[in-house]
């Protein structure tokens, strides 16, 4: 099956669930010719740990593959080393980079800062979803992320930002951000912020 994949040139999208670092690993090598490949996701509950992080890295570095759209979400395991190798990639792939999304990866306030300065890279990115990650205590990452979306070169269309426990303060700062240029803030079941959020 891997051969078979290793040797196509045709495929655009992979979506893969439920994997151990492993299987991770074996799929992200077979994917390092598949020079058409736009989408990658990777979701469900995975247990992927530095070995695998450190595959993926190895894809996005080769330039094979010009991913349009990554989705990566529900690695429990990701811990800060795959924060940071993803952080550093992104750097490289930001051209060509449309989606990213990241929920459901335990990202919290240092993680996102980390996410946020390889954003920097990112000048065609249309859609963010950072779902299901706890910033509860992340005001200084969501400031990040706000100043980001400010910037002139920032063309991001659609932020989603569902079950991040964002309080009050968050709030104010995420809506600095998108103020004048997102045209679609999903900000559904944040039950932390109140009254006094919803004002800003």
């Amino acid at each position: 099956f891997m051969e078979g994949i290793a040797r196509s040139q045709s495929i655009q999208f992979i979506g893969i669930d439920n994997l151990t670092n492993d299987g991770f690993t074996s799929i992200v090598r077979a994917l390092g010719s598949l020079s058409q490949l736009e989408e990658l996701t990777v979701w469900g509950h995975n247990n992927i740990g530095p070995d695998g992080w450190s595959e993926l890295r190895t894809l996005l570095e080769s330039g094979v593959c010009k991913l349009q759209q990554l989705r990566l979400s529900g690695n429990y395991y990701i811990g800060d080393p795959g924060v940071g190798i993803l952080s550093n990639r992104l750097r490289g792939i930001g051209s060509s980079l449309k989606v990213l999304a990241l929920r459901s990866n335990f990202i919290g306030n240092s993680r996102l800062l980390a996410v946020v300065e390889a954003l920097a890279n990112c000048s065609s990115l249309e859609k963010l979803d950072l779902s299901k990650n706890d910033f509860s205590y992340a005001e200084a990452g969501l400031g990040s992320l706000s100043d980001w979306l400010q910037r002139d070169e920032v063309n991001l269309k659609s932020l989603h930002l569902q079950y991040c426990r964002i309080n009050d303060e968050g709030l104010r700062v995420v809506a600095q951000g998108v103020a004048n240029h997102c045209e679609e803030l999903d900000l559904n079941e944040n039950r932390t912020f109140t009254a006094t959020g919803l004002s800003y």
